[in-house]
């Protein structure tokens, strides 16, 4: 067990991922923006920022990949994302509810 709020472990990483995920998410966005907009900020601060902005946005370059697309039509690459993506979405499911044998 950890010491962490009575959490085991493995329930005190997923606690922390979410709030990460979240928290920090909201931390870093506006953390980056106050930065461009700083007019004493370094200009290497600011490319800096609006790199990060940028590639969080999906503006990196990269194509988004069509959630609509069947699957039949994706590359390979795509339907390795959409399948991290499905595993994440189901993982996260099913560490918040309690898993039954009839389930």
């Amino acid at each position: 067990m950890s010491d962490y709020h009575g959490m085991t472990p493995a329930e005190a990483r997923r606690y922390l991922q979410e709030r990460m995920e979240t928290e920090g998410a909201v931390l870093a966005y506006e953390t980056a923006v106050s930065i461009c907009r700083d007019p004493k900020a370094s200009a290497t601060a600011k490319a800096s920022a609006l790199k990060a902005l940028f590639y969080v946005a999906g503006h990196d370059g990269k194509p988004a990949p069509d959630r609509d697309k069947p699957v039949s039509e994706m590359t390979y690459a795509e339907a390795e994302v959409m399948l991290a993506e499905l595993k994440r979405e189901h993982a996260a499911k099913s560490s918040d509810t309690a898993t039954d044998i009839f389930d």
